[in-house]
């Protein structure tokens, strides 16, 4: 098999491409249904509610099995969220919007 020849380029040749020429603003209908505009997420998401707090997002998903755990602290540092729960990122991911958003464009390239 032949070996791919990679082309030298300079840092001066890669900063070209640091700076953003063109900002893109979300539509304000998309930052008006943002989570973090209510208030209230503050108090639900608070130290007193952990880890338990987390359960609220974890039900946006669409899960195989449920799990019985939120947080498994007992081998730390290495902690497990949601044991016993079985997900596809996937399916959440593309496949449940499939129904709704299927004729729309996934990702619109702007070079």
């Amino acid at each position: 098999m032949k070996e791919k020849q990679f082309e030298e380029v300079s840092e001066a040749q890669i900063a070209v491409h640091w700076q953003e020429e063109e900002y893109f603003r979300p539509p304000a209908r998309f930052i008006a249904q943002a989570y973090m505009t209510d208030p209230g997420i503050y108090e639900r998401f608070s130290l007193e509610n952990f880890p338990e707090c987390f359960k609220e997002y974890a039900d946006l998903l669409t899960w195989y099995k449920y799990w019985h755990t939120t947080l498994d602290t007992s081998d730390a540092p290495c902690w497990k969220w949601f044991v016993g729960g079985r997900i596809n990122a996937s399916y959440n991911c593309v496949d449940r919007h499939l129904e709704k958003y299927g004729n729309k464009a996934a990702l619109i390239f702007v070079p």
